[in-house]
C-alpha cells in the first residue's frame, strides 16, 4: 500500500508546487508527538513539477494509529503550512 500526500500547505518548501508535494516520497519524522515532514527543505530552488503523486515513504511516528511497521496505512495525508502531518492520529 502506498499513502498519497494529498495536499501540502508548506509553501516555503522546495518540493511544494501549487499546494502539492513534488517530492517522490516523504518521511514523516519529528519528535515529542510532533509529526514533522522530514523531507521539508527551504532552498532558493524549486523542484520542477512532475507527474504523479508524492507518497509517504516512511513514518517514524510509532504512536500514530496509521503506523504499521514504519509505514503509513492512511489512504492519504495532508501536510500543514508548518510542515506537520495533519492526518497524524493517536488513540
Amino acid at each position: 500500500m502506498t499513502t498519497a500526500v494529498r495536499t501540502c500547505a508548506a509553501s516555503a518548501c522546495a518540493f511544494n508546487a501549487q499546494s502539492s508535494c513534488n517530492a517522490l516520497a516523504i518521511t514523516v519524522a519529528g519528535s515529542d508527538r510532533t509529526p514533522g515532514c522530514g523531507t521539508f527543505v527551504q532552498l532558493d530552488v524549486r523542484r520542477p513539477v512532475t507527474e504523479g503523486t508524492s507518497t509517504v515513504g516512511a513514518c517514524h511516528r510509532l504512536e500514530c494509529t496509521y503506523n504499521a511497521d514504519l509505514a503509513c496505512t492512511a489512504e492519504g495525508i495532508e501536510v500543514t503550512d508548518v510542515a506537520t502531518c495533519a492526518t497524524y492520529t493517536i488513540d
